[in-house]
């Protein structure tokens, strides 16, 4: 799966001190020793790796191969129809500028979807998107999916959304390894399949429920639907042995014992993906 996304991981995305998402020459640090390294910061914005290399992989699609930053081809970014599915951090910030970048929270408690919340913040189900049919040049989601109760009626639904050559660039913890893997099934509420893990959540205090573990048949099983995607990046910190696998039985020990520490990132090590799907130019609409 990931054979020439890794060669591009080690040398196009090679950072040479520069952000991807600022522009700045910085240095990028963990955040503590030991920490995932896919999580390592810019000393600058503070933007995660997994955020500059999503930022690189944007910044290379829609304007050059040898662009090194959004920052830098901002103006060639200005005329795309953007949806962004989080309202704050460091890529939002380098794009809010932009006359059509929207973005947006999953907040139904403080807004309907498709409405914006007191303090102006749009709300967005990605499992029911209220933007039209074929009406998004370009959709980012980070670290998003694992948390939808339904990913594949939400990747269904971008797809909808996508304008003929739009892409949706996203990252999400892979399994390498591991097939994708559901941690929950929906009935009268959430049944759990397997115990219950969460990752941070910006918005919530307590975290975010993870629903399902991706794996290395995502990109397959995204194609299958109709929704053709592949790796744009993979940057190999880790081997499949040093990474956490689908979170059951002793690992979920550690990872108990992780979060009660608040290191839970010393136990989710994953390697830097960047996937995209792309609704091809000649599209039967």
């Amino acid at each position: 799966m990931f054979g020439e996304a890794v060669r591009q991981g080690r040398d196009i995305f090679d950072e040479g001190g520069v952000c991807a998402v600022c522009g700045a020459r910085a240095s990028f640090p963990p955040i503590r020793p030991g920490f995932s390294l896919r999580e390592t910061r810019c000393s600058a914005c503070g933007a995660a790796r997994r955020t500059r290399d999503l930022a690189r992989c944007v910044a290379t699609a829609f304007s050059r191969p040898t662009a090194a930053s959004i920052s830098e081809v901002l103006d060639l970014l200005r005329p795309l129809r953007i949806f962004e599915a989080q309202a704050s951090g460091p890529l939002h910030d380098a794009l809010a500028s932009l006359p059509g970048y929207l973005c947006s929270e999953f907040i139904p408690e403080a807004a309907a979807p498709g409405t914006t919340s007191g303090v102006g913040v749009r709300c967005e189900d990605l499992q029911a998107l209220s933007f039209c049919d074929f009406s998004l040049d370009l959709v980012i989601t980070q670290d998003v999916l694992e948390h939808v109760a339904d990913p594949w009626r939400a990747f269904s639904e971008v797809w909808r959304v996508l304008a003929p050559g739009g892409r949706h660039v996203f990252t999400v913890p892979v399994h390498e390894g591991y097939a994708t893997t559901a941690r929950t099934e929906l009935g009268e509420g959430v049944q759990h399949l397997l115990p219950p893990v969460h990752h941070g959540d910006p918005v919530r205090q307590g975290g975010s429920l993870v629903f399902t573990d991706f794996g290395d048949d995502l990109a397959r099983r995204l194609g299958a639907m109709g929704c053709p995607t592949r790796v744009a990046c993979h940057v190999p910190f880790y081997e499949p042995p040093d990474m956490p696998g689908i979170i059951d039985g002793d690992a979920y020990t550690l990872y108990q014992e992780a979060r009660a520490r608040g290191e839970k990132a010393l136990f989710l090590h994953y390697n830097s993906t960047v996937f995209i799907t792309e609704r091809p130019r000649r599209s039967a609409l």
